[in-house]
Order: C-alpha cells, then sequence, then structure tokens
C-alpha cells in the first residue's frame, strides 16, 4: 500500500491545567480541530501524534476526506492594545 507524509501545525501552550494552579501542556491541531493536554512537553508531543493518527484512521473507516493544510498557512503574533486598568492573567 502506497503511503503520503505530509506535516500539519500543531500549536503546543505552557499553560495551567483547568481549575488548578498546576502546569501542564496542551496540544491543538488546527487542520482537525482536535486537542490534548499532558503534564511534560514531551508526552504531550506523543500524546497529539498519537490522537493525529486516531483521528485519521476514524477518518478512513469513515469514507471522509483527510484535511490537507494548505501551504499557505500562517502562524502569527498579533500586538493588540489593552487597557491599562485591565487585570491580566499571569
Amino acid at each position: 500500500m502506497k503511503q503520503k507524509i505530509t506535516n500539519y501545525t500543531v500549536i503546543i501552550e505552557k499553560e495551567k491545567r483547568t481549575g488548578t494552579n498546576i502546569d501542564c501542556y496542551s496540544a491543538y491541531v488546527p487542520a482537525f480541530g482536535i486537542a490534548t493536554e499532558a503534564d511534560t512537553l514531551s508526552q504531550v508531543k506523543r500524546e497529539i501524534k498519537e490522537l493525529m493518527q486516531f483521528h485519521i484512521e476514524t477518518l478512513i473507516e469513515e469514507g471522509s476526506n483527510i484535511p490537507i493544510e494548505s501551504r499557505k498557512s500562517l502562524v502569527i503574533k498579533i500586538p493588540t492594545l489593552i487597557p491599562s486598568k485591565s487585570r491580566l492573567a499571569a
């Protein structure tokens, strides 16, 4: 069986686990709309890769098309003005 390899953008952020003060890493794949979290960076990388593979296999089983990212994707940060009296999360 012929196989193809493609790259997907994965956004990984260090944050606090919801409802706690415990650090964790979250990973999100915009092309698939899937996300996961883990305690360490290596764990979240491994888990998102497994989740991506599972998602692809599920799409195949359902007879759905597998989304391919546009090569024109761009991930940027945009400066945004926040009023001086605002409270910022740490």
